[in-house]
């Protein structure tokens, strides 16, 4: 049983990480603040602003100067002002970019009407400790907080089911031939399982086994039984994406509802500012809400007040406990989502492992309550082959064994033949967080890919570095064959690409200097990282690396690196199928 001690020390640590957390991003901030807005543009933190008018009481369009310095996306949080970050005329949160501009939503301050030359905007950050504040004094104090989810989290009490509940699932999802979905026994044992959990259950999703499928389906048969049902997660892309696949399989007479900010790509979901606005204050009957665990102890949404039966929280391996706490003093029971081998939480005041320890799915994983989804539907066999045996004990086996096919064929050498994988050594310059050369021959390539056959959307070039991606960008902007791909093409940071796919992904790593390297060998051999890097494609996966970076990821290895061992026995897997290209200017293989 859970003592008053044991409650008490949980109660303290939880506290004491968000408040750390809090203000390891503050300074973080301020710090950037103080950067020069040159590097603050270069590094892709800052944008500066061509024009912007006001669209609404909260809301702003802004028009970039035809730079393309800040990859913002939706639900980023940004300051606007004249190159004084400290000092805003408004902080808003990123709502999406259409062919009028990038929409911004107002939370504090003020919206300009109009305004031109001089104006920036700046990443920011919202401090909430008010509303984790609240959270943990109701954690505290409440009889679901102390009794329910305090011995939840300390082992306590969880995992309890329903057998009749589980036994009746399994045989409809077995037992339906009219059904056009052929379930896997494990997709099968996720769904009985969720259905028929008396507390909480984990779902442990690797890359393409469907784990948003089973999800839309768990939350379908929730609503059927009569339950309003909290779709929640880290981001508002997580939670668009969640409930989109919710959407399509639950009857159209059950609502399935965004509350918060309203994001312009937010498909067929309603979308709402507030709860009242939505109107399910004073609807009976099953429903789906979406929102982020913050917008539930915001008093804006109205959210505050609001109780479900069960939460679902998607992406849970990227969510800290504190932050799931938030959600889960709004339901009965809990349904967590995600995958600890992949990306951790975005936290600046831990690293490593210890981020990863920081997430509410790597707390509760290995304690009687949970499944692997194990048959993945977009990874062919040789790209299944490496994350099975190194972060899944050979248990991840592929549904599908596509490959790329050109028409015409090319004669690039990173797409000769049917391997599923090829290595391109890039030379160039000693570089940090950007490679010129690496850029250049990722555009060769999209260019081979395009005049192949591939389409663009289906093309996505990934790096760890924000500059990096910059770059690349802007290639693929001027290059004059392939003008208007750099909107086509999705080229982002591998912590944007977590749940994303594309048939073919270049990976570029960029960085070549051999002093700089183990600088940050925590972050770019991270092995969650490095499995998200390398399973986001269906037919070809093309990484490009310097001769230096693999030399240095060798030597940390030999002096014991986890992350650099991992990364260097891909490569030497790679290297021993033929999958290595050497380019003219590069070292062959060390």
């Amino acid at each position: 049983m859970t003592s008053e001690e044991d409650r008490r020390k949980c109660l303290q640590q939880l506290e004491a990480s968000w408040r750390r957390e809090i203000h390891a991003q503050r300074s973080a901030i301020e710090e950037l603040w103080h950067t020069p807005l040159a590097e603050r543009l270069k590094n892709g933190d800052a944008m500066e602003i061509g024009s912007f008018h006001r669209h609404s009481p909260q809301q702003l369009i802004i028009v970039p100067d035809g730079g393309d310095a800040c990859r913002l996306r939706e639900g980023d949080f940004v300051c606007l002002s004249q190159n004084s970050p400290l000092a805003p005329v408004g902080k808003f949160i990123h709502l999406g970019e259409d062919e009028d501009g990038i929409h911004l939503w107002c939370w504090r301050g003020e919206v300009p009407e109009t305004g031109s030359n001089d104006w920036v905007l700046d990443r920011d950050f919202i401090d909430l400790s008010d509303r984790f504040a609240e959270a943990t004094t109701a954690l505290a104090e409440t009889i679901k907080g102390r009794e329910q989810i305090l011995p939840f989290l300390l082992g306590d009490q969880g995992g309890e089911m329903v057998g009749e509940l589980f036994s009746a699932t399994m045989d409809q999802l077995e037992g339906d031939e009219t059904s056009d979905v052929s379930w896997h026994d494990s997709q099968q044992d996720a769904i009985a399982a969720c259905i028929a959990t008396r507390d909480g259950y984990l779902v442990q999703g690797p890359p393409g086994t469907g784990k948003t499928f089973v999800l839309s389906e768990v939350v379908r048969r929730l609503v059927e039984n009569g339950e309003r049902v909290l779709v929640t997660g880290p981001t508002h892309r997580a939670i668009q994406n969640a409930l989109e696949g919710c959407r399509k399989i639950i009857p159209e007479s059950v609502r399935v509802v965004k509350i918060g900010p309203t994001m312009l790509s937010r498909g067929p979901i309603e979308a709402f500012e507030t709860h009242a606005d939505s109107g399910l204050i004073d609807e009976a009957g099953a429903h789906v809400v979406g929102a982020t665990p913050f917008a539930l102890w915001s008093k804006f949404t109205g959210l505050k007040e609001a109780e479900f039966d069960t939460v679902v929280i998607d992406e849970a391996s990227q969510i800290t406990v504190m932050v799931a706490v938030m959600a889960m003093l709004r339901g009965e029971r809990w349904l967590f989502f995600g995958d600890d081998c992949q990306l951790p939480p975005v936290v600046i005041s831990e690293t490593g492992e210890r981020a990863a320890e920081s997430s509410i799915f790597r707390r509760l994983k290995n304690r009687g309550f949970d499944t692997m989804l194990e048959e993945s539907w977009r990874l062919n066999k040789q790209l299944a082959a490496w994350p099975s045996a190194t972060f899944y004990g050979g248990r991840l086996t592929s549904r599908n064994d596509r490959h790329l096919h050109l028409s015409p064929p090319s004669s690039h050498p990173a797409l000769a033949g049917d391997g599923a994988i090829s290595l391109m050594i890039v030379e160039g310059k000693a570089s940090t967080v950007r490679s010129d050369a690496e850029a250049q021959a990722v555009v060769d390539v999209v260019r081979e890919l395009v005049l192949g056959g591939v389409s663009p959307e289906q093309i996505g070039v990934m790096t760890p570095f924000r500059a990096q991606a910059t770059k690349v960008r802007s290639l693929l902007r001027i290059h004059f064959e392939t003008a208007g791909l750099h909107r086509l093409v999705t080229v982002d940071t591998v912590e944007r690409f977590q749940g994303q796919e594309r048939d073919v992904m270049l990976v570029t790593m960029a960085s070549a200097k051999p002093e700089w390297i183990p600088r940050l060998s925590s972050f770019l051999f991270q092995k969650e990282r490095w499995n998200v890097a390398v399973t986001r494609s269906r037919k070809k996966l093309i990484v490009l690396l310097s001769h230096s970076l693999i030399k240095e990821a060798e030597r940390l290895a030999d002096h014991g690196d986890e992350g650099a061992t991992s990364f260097s026995s891909w490569c030497r897997e790679q290297s021993r199928s033929g999958a290595v290209i050497v380019t003219k200017e590069a070292e062959p293989w060390p």
